[in-house]
C-alpha cells in the first residue's frame, strides 16, 4: 500500500456523508484501510474494526475504544489523521463546531419567534382596522 493522502479521504467521506464535519478516527481507519469495495484489506484490520464496534456496543466512547484498540497517543500527533493534524487543533475544532450547532440552533428559534410576532402584529392591525371602520363608517 503506497502513501494515503488525508485529506482527499477527508473530502471524499464528507461528500459521501452530505455534511460538512471530518470524519471521525475511526471511519478514517476504516476508510484509510478498506479497498474500492469497501472490503477489509487483512484479518487483522477486520479484527480491529470488529473489536472497535463490540466496544462502543457496550458503551465505550469512541475514544476510549479506539485508545483500547490501538494504544496512547504519542504527543503532538493524532493516529489516522496524517501528520498535520494535532490533538489540540481536533479539540478546538470539536469547540467550534459546537458553538456553530449552538448558533444554527438559536436563530432556528429566533426565526420561530419572529414568526409568531409577525402573526400578532397581523392580527392586531386587522382588529384596529375593524375598530376604525365600526368607528369612522365610510
Amino acid at each position: 500500500m503506497g502513501p494515503i493522502n488525508f485529506g482527499r479521504v477527508r473530502v471524499a467521506m464528507r461528500k459521501e456523508k452530505g455534511t460538512n464535519e471530518n470524519p471521525n478516527r475511526i471511519e478514517m481507519f476504516i476508510a484509510t484501510r478498506t479497498n474500492q469495495k469497501r472490503k477489509a484489506v487483512d484479518q487483522e484490520t477486520q479484527d480491529a474494526i470488529e473489536e472497535f464496534q463490540n466496544r462502543q456496543a457496550i458503551g465505550e466512547t469512541e475514544d476510549e475504544a479506539f485508545e483500547a484498540i490501538f494504544g496512547k497517543e504519542w504527543p503532538g500527533r493524532v493516529r489516522g489523521y496524517g501528520r498535520s493534524i494535532t490533538q489540540s487543533e481536533l479539540k478546538k475544532n470539536a469547540e467550534i463546531s459546537e458553538i456553530k450547532q449552538q448558533h444554527q440552533e438559536e436563530v432556528t428559534s429566533l426565526k420561530g419567534e419572529l414568526g409568531d410576532v409577525k402573526e400578532e402584529v397581523h392580527g392586531l392591525r386587522s382588529l384596529v382596522k375593524l375598530l376604525l371602520q365600526r368607528s369612522e363608517p365610510g
